[in-house]
């Protein structure tokens, strides 16, 4: 089609024998190749049927529909996914990305995450869900995360329904990397299975996890060594384990933009690639160690361009350190956004995780990890992750997303995204690097000073509704009942640890911590010697905290502002819990008037559906025309605790000036005008007390709770 832009319209007189001509010669393997052959073979048919547009004439036409002038058709229309990149509203053949960066191809791997933290609890979930779809497991797991292990006797009971032959097992242990990536070793030799059979990964991810944590408890010395250590065991005896981990989570959840999540994700992976080649590992051995874990939100095509410019900015990276384009590939693990997930009308996360398992697929991933709807609020049950691992199974199994080779290519739209998510990543990513890399940019606060700004524009956007979190910005189940938790006490789960493991006595395992601890001190040990005593101390079940003990002897900790996580629904929420907690008092909801002016339908709707997002009810004279029937309906009314003056803009802002003290002198404790004025403090003095129109309303309702004695 060149560039020019084709109006379609329906081919009325169509000849039906050409359509079934058409259909007959559509490919049943949909791979890249295919297509083209498809589209040179009929598209000329197709294109044939319809009058070509150029693209001045497009902006003219658009220009006349929209009443402006022609040369600022594309300013007007230019929209920015992400600060400081503007994006025209209509793209053409030619502005995509390169075709040889290297895509899966083939299905992906449906893996399910467990990260109860009772590890009965776990064992119980496994259980249910083995044979039920599950292709691998994500465990995260830890002393202080996840579900809590402490000894090896613990990952044996929470693994227990596991068979380690069969089913990769990927480990997220973030600070307790060593510890717990050998006890699993330790578990799975102790069932016979050795451990060059494993497959899966140990997740040693030390930047990540100061990011999230603000901790490493060996300092970063110590965390370098523990990587390459686990580095050079995979490779030496478990060569179907990665041992590194390159998540993004801590800076998805913490709202960064997916421009700064690429560069920062390939920053991390160059810093452990320059660790483990300056110990002597080979850099293509250290290449198949990492694995990257990349979250997503359901911001379709924008996680799509995400994900493949990701791979765009690696493959970058490496061809640049000059690696050849056979080992440029990128094992890539797509999971949901615990971030995006809302505690309020929960089924709408459903979606959200559909929107977020197709952008992982249409996006290239290896495997994905849909979080369950319940996530948020809680273990989820049975019925919710396999409803979670079905949205995978429908996606692949039977709408076949897999038989598609980069099924984004050659779609302009998205071409031009992950273009521009491509060469603003790669600034970002280089501007790092200028300072040193990820842990000087995370150690001299440049991350989380970056983050701040972006945080305070989204909660700004949010505060304004104009980034919708549907069930909780806008249309609120105001009647669903409130969502029942199971509490999990820690303190209870803390005293179930430290399950024993093997048949050793306790002075067998003091002797296996002072063989480590002489390893580990040993100048001339080689490394991989130290992952090894920690195999044998595992072996004799020493437990986590002895070795993470012998790990930080002697090693300054380090210590960071952790990143902030920023979840968008949760100001919100948070003032519907105090409405609902108002009410158990209470016995009822607060409740509003909404005295309309005008013809003021679409004005009331609005005000009830948003007064409904923090546990307001509205009640609404429909057929109220006038300030006199405003009046005369808020007279008839009990148990009015505030009133919200609504309809066209004009008249609010004439008439509330006297309406408003007559609201208040019939009973209303508050009354709030939804439009935004000019001489706010004018109606302020007539008794107005907040304005509902295009500004933050959330400060304003928050305000307007704490003024009816809503405690926050």
């Amino acid at each position: 089609m060149g560039a020019a832009i084709r109006r379609i319209r329906p081919p009325y007189q169509a000849d039906h024998a050409c359509s079934v001509d058409v259909a007959r010669r559509i490919p049943t393997t949909l791979d890249a190749e295919a297509l083209l052959v498809y589209h040179a073979q009929v598209g000329g048919a197709f294109a044939e049927r319809f009058e070509p547009v150029d693209l001045d004439a497009w902006r003219a036409r658009v220009a006349e529909e929209m009443g402006i002038d022609v040369d600022s058709v594309d300013a007007v229309l230019a929209f920015a996914p992400v600060p400081g990149l503007h994006l025209p509203a209509l793209h053409t053949e030619g502005s995509g990305m390169p075709q040889s960066i290297p895509m899966r191809r083939g299905r992906w791997q449906v893996r399910q995450q467990y990260d109860d933290p009772r590890m009965e609890a776990v064992a119980e979930q496994l259980e249910a869900d083995l044979g039920a779809g599950v292709e691998a497991l994500w465990f995260v797991a830890g002393l202080d995360h996840g579900t809590r292990v402490l000894t090896p006797g613990d990952i044996d009971i929470a693994l227990k329904p596991v068979d380690f032959a069969t089913l990769p097992v990927y480990l997220e242990p973030r600070i307790d990397a060593l510890s717990v990536a050998m006890g699993w070793v330790a578990v799975a030799e102790s069932r016979g299975v050795a451990p060059d059979a494993l497959r899966g990964g140990f997740g040693a991810d030390p930047l990540g996890t100061l990011a999230q944590g603000g901790v490493l408890a060996s300092g970063m010395r110590g965390a370098r060594r523990e990587l390459v250590e686990l580095a050079m065991f995979s490779r030496a005896r478990c060569p179907g384990v990665r041992a590194v981990l390159v998540s993004t989570s801590p800076y998805h959840d913490a709202g960064a933009s997916p421009t700064q999540e690429i560069a920062w994700a390939v920053a991390t992976a160059i810093e452990y690639l320059d660790w483990m080649v300056n110990e002597g590992i080979r850099l293509e051995d250290a290449l198949y160690e990492l694995q990257f874990a990349v979250s997503v939100s359901s911001s379709l095509f924008s996680e799509i361009a995400k994900l493949r410019a990701l791979r765009w900015v690696w493959s970058k990276a490496l061809a640049a350190a000059g690696v050849d384009h056979a080992h440029r590939k990128m094992e890539l693990h797509v999971r949901g956004s615990t971030s995006s997930r809302t505690r309020r009308d929960v089924w709408n996360n459903a979606l959200r995780a559909t929107a977020e398992t197709f952008a992982g697929a249409v996006g290239g991933a290896d495997s994905i990890a849909t979080l369950p709807h319940d996530v948020a609020l809680g273990a989820s049950d049975e019925r919710s992750r396999r409803l979670a691992r079905n949205v995978q199974h429908v996606l692949r199994d039977e709408s076949h997303l897999h038989r598609v080779s980069d099924p984004a290519a050659w779609a302009w739209a998205i071409e031009a995204l992950t273009s521009a998510y491509a060469r603003q990543a790669w600034s970002i990513f280089q501007r790092t690097q200028k300072a040193g890399g990820l842990a000087a940019a995370l150690t001299r606060g440049m991350i989380s000073n970056a983050l701040d700004g972006l945080r305070r524009e989204r909660a700004a956007r949010v505060g304004r509704r104009d980034e919708v979190v549907l069930g909780v910005t806008h249309h609120p189940a105001l009647d669903e009942s409130a969502p029942i938790v199971a509490h999990v006490d820690l303190e209870e789960v803390e005293v179930e640890l430290g399950n024993s493991f093997g048949t050793a006595t306790p002075d067998q395992r003091h002797e296996a911590l002072l063989a480590f601890a002489q390893t580990l001190r040993d100048p001339e040990a080689l490394l991989g010697s130290v992952a090894d005593a920690a195999l044998a101390a595992n072996r004799l079940g020493v437990d986590v905290f002895s070795l993470g003990t012998l790990l930080r002897t002697g090693r300054a900790s380090l210590f960071l502002e952790p990143l902030a996580p920023f979840r968008p629904a949760a100001a919100w929420e948070a003032l519907r819990d105090a409405s609902e907690r108002w009410a158990k008092r209470h016995d009822r909801a607060p409740r509003a008037f909404l005295a309309t002016l005008g013809d003021a339908r679409k004005h009331w709707t609005r005000m009830r559906d948003l007064l409904a997002c923090v546990g307001i009810r509205a009640v609404v004279d429909e057929e109220a025309r006038s300030a006199d029937d405003a009046i005369a309906t808020m007279s008839g009314l009990d148990d009015i605790d505030l009133a919200v003056i609504c309809g066209p803009a004009e008249r609010v802002r004439d008439e509330s000036a006297e309406l408003a003290p007559a609201l208040k002198a019939k009973g209303a404790r508050l009354v709030l005008v939804a439009a935004s004025v000019d001489d706010e403090d004018g109606l302020r003095s007539r008794g107005v007390d907040g304005f509902l129109g295009d500004g933050d309303v959330l400060s304003t309702l928050a305000d307007s709770l704490r003024a009816l004695g809503v405690p926050s």
